[in-house]
């Protein structure tokens, strides 16, 4: 597995020396996993365990709508997450639960690792963390920024597909 190309493709890492991603490709939980379309990455309001990097295909993130007098949540999509980008951020972050849910589009190839052992590599060197942190911040602020504008019409490009609403 060449993480360190992958590593270097992600934003969250951008600024990083290749030392330091060296040492964040050393880490022993990183694996590879191949999800199917329709099929869930994970769900929201479950306890973040693992940070990931999508390596092919494509995957939404969805939040669940309570809609009054209905018992089951409408899933709606969020953003979509394409090759080289990350989610699962929640992992890295207290309180440490999921606040969507993330699923297939289409067969996807994910690298995943452990979440608090990157957090522990982070807080071990304060400059890696402090610039893998500068990067979760810019992905997070970007997707706010997308959603804000998908909220007030102004985003030019809809989510509209086959994953929009899942019942």
């Amino acid at each position: 597995m060449d993480l360190i190309s992958s590593l270097k493709r992600c934003e969250v890492f951008v600024g990083l020396e290749d030392s330091d991603l060296e040492k964040i490709a050393r880490l022993s939980s990183w694996h590879r996993n191949t999800y199917r379309e329709g099929e869930f990455i994970f769900q929201e309001n479950v306890a973040a365990k693992d940070f990931y990097i999508l390596e092919d295909g494509e995957v939404k993130l969805v939040v669940g709508i309570y809609k009054e007098g209905m018992n089951a949540a409408t899933q709606v999509a969020v953003d979509t997450i394409t090759k080289g980008d990350v989610f699962g951020w929640s992992s890295l972050v207290t309180p440490h639960f999921l606040t969507m849910s993330a699923i297939c589009v289409e067969s996807s190839v994910v690298l995943i690792v452990d979440g608090t052992e990157l957090s522990i590599l982070m807080d071990n060197n304060h400059s890696l963390g402090y610039e893998v942190m500068k990067g979760l911040v810019r992905v997070i602020g970007a997707r706010l920024r997308d959603l804000r504008g998908r909220f007030v019409g102004k985003e030019g490009q809809s989510l509209a597909g086959k994953y929009d609403l899942i019942e």
